[in-house]
């Protein structure tokens, strides 16, 4: 990237030392935390750097969770993302109540429907903006204003939404944002959360002070120039997301009309609100880990499910979430992602490989 190529010579000190070269890369810091603050229409005092989407989630749930009593409810859904089910795993384990909202077949919860489950004791919502496997798109505005009037407090993890869909976080009722460069075109190792002023986050990494004592550590400033830079791209990249969409419409299309023994592609999360960079088909009478295999070898990168769980055999447990009358969407998934780079014509020679491998693994029986 040339905003990383151009800020190379200076980067490489640290931004709290206050010799020359220090001061020169906290100014090139304090310009990509400009950056990010401006693509949400948040602060930069509101911005605590990270390594990147992970510690973002982990430092949102965990730090405004902070020391929850055994007994305390955080309301979630059942399809996040494993950066923050380990989280509220990790907060179980302590006594804590996680009570995850069904996402049924990629339809989100209505406002009433997580209203009715906040109660006295509730002390976090966490829900995701856009599912990482199917595009499911959560009304989080609508739950902000929630959260907002029962007073509680309300982390979403964001990673996926920002460049797909307008995020905007003054009036939005969210308390926290995490955020991922590398979702964005940028780098990956540099992450941001959002903390709304006002609100108390408790730090995971303790040692210097670092991100107004919020987050210790020194921060990887190169990364984090590419970050705030894929940040200065958000308008352009929103503008060109009708354009992928259709793309991934024309390739659905296509793909349904496909047929094997065992019957014909389903596309995951269909029905629901989805953003247009991402499609999951589930293809009967084949494996998800077979297809992915064959189409790799065509040239394809494809997934089965999320792509910081490959190589595990376990299905997808979002798809289980969604379908859970249905067991074989999670054996049978076939996850294929778009991006601003995404021809026409590449959507064409997609599209045949596809349908040739789905034919080959299904005659030789999945």
């Amino acid at each position: 990237m040339a905003a990383m190529k151009e800020a190379g010579p200076l980067a490489w000190a640290n931004p709290a030392s206050v010799h020359r070269a220090g001061r020169a890369a906290r100014a090139l810091l304090e310009r990509a935390r400009d950056q990010v603050a401006e693509a949400i229409g948040g602060r930069p005092a509101e911005i605590v750097f990270t390594s990147g989407g992970t510690e973002a989630c982990a430092q949102g749930v965990l730090g405004l969770a902070g020391t929850l009593a055994p007994g305390c409810k955080v309301v979630t859904t059942g399809i996040e993302h494993p950066a923050v089910a380990a989280q509220l795993a990790q907060l179980a384990g302590l006594g804590v109540q996680v009570q995850p909202l069904p996402v049924r077949c990629g339809r989100p919860p209505s406002q009433a429907e997580l209203a009715a489950v906040l109660t006295r004791d509730t002390a976090l919502v966490a829900i995701q903006w856009v599912n990482h496997e199917t595009g499911t798109l959560m009304p989080v505005s609508e739950y902000g204003q929630v959260c907002a009037a029962a007073g509680v407090p309300f982390f979403v993890d964001g990673t996926q939404a920002l460049g797909k869909v307008p995020v905007q976080v003054a009036d939005s009722g969210i308390t926290a944002l995490a955020l991922a460069a590398h979702k964005l075109g940028g780098p990956s190792g540099a992450g941001a959360l959002w903390v709304r002023r006002g609100h108390e986050l408790a730090s995971l990494l303790r040692g210097g002070g670092q991100e107004r004592g919020r987050r210790a550590g020194t921060p990887d400033v190169l990364n984090l120039v590419g970050f705030g830079a894929a940040c200065a791209e958000v308008s352009e990249r929103l503008r060109r997301q009708p354009d992928v969409a259709a793309l991934r419409d024309r390739l659905e299309a296509r793909l349904g009309q496909w047929v094997g023994p065992a019957g014909g592609m389903q596309v995951n999360g269909y029905g629901g609100p989805r953003v247009g960079t991402v499609t999951n088909l589930s293809v009967p009478g084949c494996r998800g880990a077979d297809l992915v295999v064959a189409l790799d070898v065509e040239g394809v990168c494809a997934a089965s499910g999320a792509a910081c769980s490959s190589g595990l055999s376990e299905p997808s447990p979002v798809l289980r979430a969604m379908y859970p009358d249905d067991p074989g969407r999670a054996t049978s998934a076939l996850r294929l992602s778009f991006g601003l780079e995404t021809l026409e014509d590449d959507e064409e020679i997609i599209a045949t490989k596809v349908l040739d491998v789905c034919s080959r693994v299904a005659r030789a029986g999945g």
